[in-house]
């Protein structure tokens, strides 16, 4: 019988032979998924004025992950005599009606419809009329007609009133007090931030047999006379007619 002996160096041959074939029957890497692409764009807003409305773009791709993409989309709206819209979708209001604000991004777009309606401010102070001339306070100042109508509040200390966000159009107001006589304004164009400073007059007082006094005099004082002749002669002359009476000067009705 023969014995046969294995080389050293063909040994560490064959185990490198053995080793390199285990490699090769690896199992592969899986290729990378392809990228996410944009299903949705919502649009959304929030007031920021009563005049401009910031609206958000988010993007809903298609591994269901959402993005932000306000800054990135491109804005418009249907009617840019009722909204205009920046690109970064700030929106100004510029008139009344409805409008579809659009964000457009990778050529998928979505949209919301806003109700436009243009506010103004609308202030003023109240006073006495002359001879007074001093401020009222507490006097009910409201809107009567338009979009706003039944609006109220009252003047303070300094007889200042203001309403913030009156709706653009043509309106009605009246302002009262107890002792004296209503004011009021018909068509009142709101088109704008308005500032209305308004006069009330004392209620007339009568005399004994009821009749109403005709005239306002300078010092205060009211005359019962039936001419401009004879009123306040001594009571530093007249600062205005009562209306109706025979020295009625349409100041005061």
């Amino acid at each position: 019988m023969k014995t046969y002996c294995l080389n050293r160096s063909v040994a560490v041959f064959i185990l490198l032979i053995v080793s390199t074939a285990c490699s090769s029957n690896s199992t592969p890497t899986s290729p990378t998924a392809a990228s996410a692409t944009v299903s949705a764009v919502a649009v959304t807003g929030s007031t920021v004025s009563k005049s401009v409305v910031q609206m958000t773009a988010m993007a809903t791709l298609t591994d269901g992950t959402t993005r932000d993409v306000t800054s990135s989309a491109t804005w418009t709206t249907s009617n840019a005599a009722i909204a205009a819209v920046s690109t970064s979708g700030r929106v100004t209001i510029l008139g009344n009606g409805e409008v579809d604000v659009r964000a457009s991004y990778q050529n998928v777009s979505g949209s919301t419809r806003l109700a436009a309606t243009q506010k103004f401010a609308l202030g003023g102070v109240v006073a006495e009329g002359a001879p007074s001339v001093r401020p009222l306070a507490n006097v009910r100042v409201a809107i009567i007609t338009g979009p706003d109508n039944g609006a109220v509040l009252l003047t303070d200390a300094t007889g200042a009133f203001r309403f913030e966000t009156v709706t653009a159009g043509v309106i009605s107001m009246e302002a009262t007090r107890d002792g004296y006589l209503l004011w009021r304004v018909t068509n009142l164009t709101i088109d704008r931030d308005r500032q209305i400073d308004l006069e009330l007059f004392p209620v007339p007082p009568t005399d004994a047999t009821g009749a109403s006094a005709t005239a306002r005099c300078g010092d205060g004082t009211w005359s019962w006379a039936p001419t401009r002749g004879e009123a306040c002669t001594a009571n530093a002359g007249v600062i205005y007619g009562v209306c109706p009476g025979p020295l009625c000067d349409g100041r005061l009705r």
